[in-house]
Protein backbone atom coordinates (compact mmCIF):
# COMPACT_ATOMS: atom_id res chain seq x y z
CA UNK A 1 0.00 0.00 0.00
CA UNK A 2 1.26 3.14 -0.88
CA UNK A 3 1.66 6.23 1.35
CA UNK A 4 -0.43 9.60 0.77
CA UNK A 5 1.12 12.70 1.30
CA UNK A 6 -1.32 14.54 4.24
CA UNK A 7 -2.29 18.25 2.80
CA UNK A 8 -0.84 20.08 5.90
CA UNK A 9 2.50 18.39 6.21
CA UNK A 10 5.65 17.44 4.27
CA UNK A 11 5.99 13.91 3.75
CA UNK A 12 9.69 12.90 3.41
CA UNK A 13 9.04 9.54 1.20
CA UNK A 14 6.56 6.29 0.74
CA UNK A 15 6.92 2.79 0.47
CA UNK A 16 7.58 3.16 -3.42
CA UNK A 17 9.99 6.05 -3.34
CA UNK A 18 11.55 5.99 0.06
CA UNK A 19 14.25 8.59 -0.44
CA UNK A 20 11.76 11.40 -2.74
CA UNK A 21 10.23 14.30 -0.40
CA UNK A 22 6.50 15.67 -1.70
CA UNK A 23 5.55 19.22 -0.84
CA UNK A 24 1.94 19.38 0.17
CA UNK A 25 -0.39 22.96 -0.05
CA UNK A 26 0.62 24.16 3.48
CA UNK A 27 4.90 24.04 2.03
CA UNK A 28 4.46 24.94 -1.65
CA UNK A 29 5.43 28.67 -2.04
CA UNK A 30 2.30 29.27 -4.69
CA UNK A 31 0.08 28.72 -2.06
CA UNK A 32 1.50 30.63 1.23
CA UNK A 33 -0.44 34.29 1.71
CA UNK A 34 2.25 36.78 3.30
CA UNK A 35 0.52 37.93 7.13
CA UNK A 36 1.72 41.22 8.68
CA UNK A 37 0.90 42.12 12.38
CA UNK A 38 -1.12 45.08 12.62
CA UNK A 39 -2.23 47.35 14.94
CA UNK A 40 -5.16 50.25 14.80
CA UNK A 41 -6.43 52.64 16.77
CA UNK A 42 -9.96 52.66 17.56
CA UNK A 43 -12.06 55.51 18.80
CA UNK A 44 -13.77 55.23 22.53
CA UNK A 45 -17.01 54.19 21.42
CA UNK A 46 -15.99 50.68 22.80
CA UNK A 47 -16.35 51.93 26.35
CA UNK A 48 -13.98 52.78 28.77
CA UNK A 49 -10.18 52.81 28.74
CA UNK A 50 -8.54 50.75 31.45
CA UNK A 51 -5.50 53.89 31.34
CA UNK A 52 -7.37 56.93 30.32
CA UNK A 53 -3.89 58.25 28.34
CA UNK A 54 -3.95 55.12 26.16
CA UNK A 55 -6.11 54.19 23.39
CA UNK A 56 -8.44 51.58 22.86
CA UNK A 57 -6.61 49.04 19.90
CA UNK A 58 -7.50 46.07 18.17
CA UNK A 59 -4.56 44.01 16.82
CA UNK A 60 -5.24 41.58 13.71
CA UNK A 61 -3.85 39.60 11.23
CA UNK A 62 -3.49 41.30 7.90
CA UNK A 63 -2.92 39.91 3.98
CA UNK A 64 -2.37 43.65 3.53
CA UNK A 65 1.04 44.47 3.06
CA UNK A 66 1.41 47.92 6.02
CA UNK A 67 1.92 51.08 4.02
CA UNK A 68 0.24 52.79 1.41
CA UNK A 69 -1.98 49.73 0.86
CA UNK A 70 -3.28 49.36 4.41
CA UNK A 71 -3.96 53.19 4.31
CA UNK A 72 -6.19 52.76 1.62
CA UNK A 73 -7.85 49.89 3.27
CA UNK A 74 -8.14 51.93 6.42
CA UNK A 75 -9.93 54.67 4.60
CA UNK A 76 -12.37 52.41 2.64
CA UNK A 77 -13.46 50.36 5.97
CA UNK A 78 -14.47 53.51 8.15
CA UNK A 79 -16.01 54.79 5.55
CA UNK A 80 -18.22 51.37 4.88
CA UNK A 81 -18.38 48.62 8.02
CA UNK A 82 -16.06 49.69 10.42
CA UNK A 83 -16.56 53.23 11.40
CA UNK A 84 -14.64 52.99 15.20
CA UNK A 85 -11.47 52.75 13.45
CA UNK A 86 -9.41 55.42 13.78
CA UNK A 87 -5.65 55.08 12.61
CA UNK A 88 -3.10 52.31 11.85
CA UNK A 89 -0.28 52.63 14.85
CA UNK A 90 2.77 51.90 12.69
CA UNK A 91 4.55 52.74 15.53
CA UNK A 92 3.27 50.21 18.12
CA UNK A 93 3.89 47.15 15.05
CA UNK A 94 6.68 45.04 14.26
CA UNK A 95 9.65 47.09 12.71
CA UNK A 96 10.22 46.55 9.14
CA UNK A 97 12.68 43.68 9.13
CA UNK A 98 11.17 41.66 12.32
CA UNK A 99 8.69 39.04 12.01
CA UNK A 100 5.47 40.61 10.85
CA UNK A 101 7.09 43.83 9.77
CA UNK A 102 6.66 44.79 6.25
CA UNK A 103 9.31 43.04 5.10
CA UNK A 104 9.31 39.96 6.78
CA UNK A 105 5.55 38.57 6.57
CA UNK A 106 4.98 35.42 7.83
CA UNK A 107 3.66 32.72 5.74
CA UNK A 108 0.24 31.16 6.03
CA UNK A 109 -0.67 28.77 6.47
CA UNK A 110 2.68 27.45 6.95
CA UNK A 111 3.60 29.63 9.83
CA UNK A 112 0.03 29.58 11.52
CA UNK A 113 1.19 28.41 14.68
CA UNK A 114 3.91 31.42 15.07
CA UNK A 115 1.56 33.60 13.44
CA UNK A 116 -0.59 32.80 16.63
CA UNK A 117 2.10 33.29 19.15
CA UNK A 118 3.27 36.29 17.40
CA UNK A 119 -0.26 37.76 17.76
CA UNK A 120 -0.89 36.91 21.50
CA UNK A 121 2.92 38.22 22.60
CA UNK A 122 1.88 41.80 20.58
CA UNK A 123 -1.50 41.62 22.71
CA UNK A 124 0.09 41.35 26.22
CA UNK A 125 2.86 43.92 24.95
CA UNK A 126 0.43 46.58 24.74
CA UNK A 127 -1.94 45.75 27.42
CA UNK A 128 1.43 45.85 29.84
CA UNK A 129 1.73 48.96 28.34
CA UNK A 130 -1.49 50.25 29.61
CA UNK A 131 -3.50 49.90 26.25
CA UNK A 132 -6.76 48.54 25.95
CA UNK A 133 -6.45 45.89 23.57
CA UNK A 134 -9.16 43.62 21.52
CA UNK A 135 -11.85 45.17 23.86
CA UNK A 136 -10.65 43.48 27.39
CA UNK A 137 -10.21 45.88 30.37
CA UNK A 138 -9.17 43.50 33.14
CA UNK A 139 -6.40 44.42 35.16
CA UNK A 140 -4.82 42.12 37.63
CA UNK A 141 -4.57 42.20 41.71
CA UNK A 142 -2.11 40.33 44.39
CA UNK A 143 -4.11 39.10 47.47
CA UNK A 144 -3.22 37.03 50.21
CA UNK A 145 -4.58 34.41 52.22
CA UNK A 146 -4.16 33.19 56.09
CA UNK A 147 -3.64 29.40 56.36
CA UNK A 148 -4.03 27.72 59.12
CA UNK A 149 -0.94 26.03 60.48
CA UNK A 150 -1.85 23.35 62.89
CA UNK A 151 -0.27 20.84 60.59
CA UNK A 152 3.21 22.48 60.62
CA UNK A 153 5.12 19.95 62.75
CA UNK A 154 8.13 22.88 62.74
CA UNK A 155 7.94 26.55 63.19
CA UNK A 156 11.14 28.13 62.69
CA UNK A 157 12.96 30.92 64.98
CA UNK A 158 10.78 33.95 63.87
CA UNK A 159 8.48 32.33 62.26
CA UNK A 160 5.49 34.68 61.72
CA UNK A 161 2.54 32.99 60.02
CA UNK A 162 1.55 30.91 57.24
CA UNK A 163 -0.31 32.58 54.14
CA UNK A 164 -0.70 31.81 50.33
CA UNK A 165 0.05 34.60 47.49
CA UNK A 166 -1.42 35.19 44.46
CA UNK A 167 -2.83 37.31 41.47
CA UNK A 168 -6.12 37.48 39.48
CA UNK A 169 -8.11 39.17 37.12
CA UNK A 170 -11.15 38.85 39.56
CA UNK A 171 -11.71 40.74 42.73
CA UNK A 172 -9.47 39.52 45.33
CA UNK A 173 -12.51 38.56 47.59
CA UNK A 174 -13.87 36.34 45.17
CA UNK A 175 -10.65 34.49 44.08
CA UNK A 176 -10.23 33.79 48.02
CA UNK A 177 -13.87 32.61 48.05
CA UNK A 178 -12.83 30.05 45.11
CA UNK A 179 -9.73 29.01 47.03
CA UNK A 180 -11.73 28.37 50.11
CA UNK A 181 -15.25 26.74 48.42
CA UNK A 182 -12.13 24.48 45.78
CA UNK A 183 -14.76 21.98 44.01
CA UNK A 184 -17.79 23.60 45.77
CA UNK A 185 -17.42 27.02 44.31
CA UNK A 186 -19.52 27.05 41.12
CA UNK A 187 -17.17 27.46 38.14
CA UNK A 188 -18.18 27.88 35.06
CA UNK A 189 -15.10 26.35 33.72
CA UNK A 190 -12.38 23.10 34.86
CA UNK A 191 -12.42 23.94 39.04
CA UNK A 192 -9.08 26.67 39.14
CA UNK A 193 -8.18 26.57 42.80
CA UNK A 194 -5.33 25.57 45.06
CA UNK A 195 -5.71 22.36 46.83
CA UNK A 196 -3.14 23.81 49.51
CA UNK A 197 -5.01 26.78 50.11
CA UNK A 198 -8.40 24.81 49.90
CA UNK A 199 -7.31 22.60 52.51
CA UNK A 200 -5.77 25.08 55.19
CA UNK A 201 -7.72 27.84 54.68
CA UNK A 202 -8.77 31.01 57.50
CA UNK A 203 -9.17 33.58 55.81
CA UNK A 204 -8.66 36.13 53.48
CA UNK A 205 -6.00 38.15 54.89
CA UNK A 206 -5.81 41.68 51.82
CA UNK A 207 -4.88 44.23 54.90
CA UNK A 208 -1.36 42.18 55.25
CA UNK A 209 -0.58 43.29 51.87
CA UNK A 210 2.03 46.25 51.95
CA UNK A 211 1.20 49.83 49.57
CA UNK A 212 3.15 48.67 47.47
CA UNK A 213 1.68 45.79 46.18
CA UNK A 214 -2.22 46.68 46.55
CA UNK A 215 -1.69 48.86 42.94
CA UNK A 216 -3.92 47.35 39.54
CA UNK A 217 -1.24 45.49 37.58
CA UNK A 218 -1.57 45.72 34.16
CA UNK A 219 -1.37 42.85 32.43
CA UNK A 220 -0.47 39.19 33.39
CA UNK A 221 3.51 39.36 32.82
CA UNK A 222 3.77 42.18 35.38
CA UNK A 223 1.40 40.26 37.86
CA UNK A 224 3.27 37.51 38.06
CA UNK A 225 6.36 39.32 38.41
CA UNK A 226 4.41 40.88 40.87
CA UNK A 227 3.34 37.64 42.61
CA UNK A 228 6.76 36.58 42.82
CA UNK A 229 7.99 39.54 44.55
CA UNK A 230 5.29 39.29 47.40
CA UNK A 231 6.09 35.45 47.95
CA UNK A 232 10.16 36.86 48.62
CA UNK A 233 8.56 39.57 50.95
CA UNK A 234 6.76 37.00 53.41
CA UNK A 235 9.93 34.96 53.09
CA UNK A 236 11.68 37.67 54.45
CA UNK A 237 9.30 38.38 57.22
CA UNK A 238 9.49 35.15 58.84
CA UNK A 239 6.07 33.94 57.04
CA UNK A 240 6.02 29.90 55.37
CA UNK A 241 4.16 30.94 51.85
CA UNK A 242 2.57 28.83 49.43
CA UNK A 243 1.90 30.00 45.79
CA UNK A 244 4.31 32.52 43.95
CA UNK A 245 6.36 29.91 42.30
CA UNK A 246 5.74 30.58 38.51
CA UNK A 247 8.54 32.82 38.15
CA UNK A 248 10.31 32.41 41.23
CA UNK A 249 13.83 31.10 39.69
CA UNK A 250 13.33 34.44 37.04
CA UNK A 251 14.61 37.79 38.35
Amino acid sequence: MVATASPSRLVLGTRSHPGRHYATSSTNPKNLSPRWLCVFELDDSAGQRRVPGKHHVRVEQKAIKPGPDLDAWLDKTKASTRPELVRVRYELMPKDQQHGGQLKPYKYPRDKDLLDKALKALREKLRCQGFTVDGVTDMYSLYVIELDDAHLAKKPEGYRGYVYVGQTELSPVERARQHELGPKYPWKKKPNHSRTAHKHFRRPALELLPPKFRKKLLCRSTALRAERDLRLYFESKGYKVEGGKDLLKTK
